[in-house]
């Protein structure tokens, strides 16, 4: 499976779970994929760089174009190839849970790049 390109040539694929609905479908969604402790996707081959990160939804927003999240606690990644995953897990999550065109992502305040950032 392909999808979008990200970091160190891999691409994000969507995984899915038992159809449950809710009114705020982000929260959820995300917390679902925060909750989530293994790092392989069963057999998939899909991998959850995210299983060891500490991280808690907070609210979010959409203002029918862009979902803004709201986030705490920290990232436990493996490398610098899990931080390119890492975002597009993040970011792909809320936008496909909002119906949004893009998203952007608060952790502890800070935008989510920068948290990640190298720098």
């Amino acid at each position: 499976m392909s999808g979008p390109s990200v970091g160190c040539g891999d691409s994000a694929v969507a995984t899915y779970t038992e159809p449950v609905t809710f009114r705020d479908q982000v929260g959820p969604s995300l917390t679902r994929l925060f909750a989530n402790r293994s790092r392989e996707v069963g057999q998939s081959g899909l991998v959850n760089v995210l299983y060891q990160s500490t991280l808690k939804y907070l609210g979010g927003s959409f203002d029918g174009t862009t979902i803004t999240v709201y986030l705490s606690g920290s990232f436990f990644l493996g490398g610098v190839c899990d931080i390119p995953r890492a975002e597009a897990q993040i970011n792909l999550t809320a936008i496909a849970a909002a119906g949004a065109k893009r998203a952007a992502v608060f952790v502890n305040g800070r935008p989510m790049a920068d948290v990640l950032s190298l720098k």
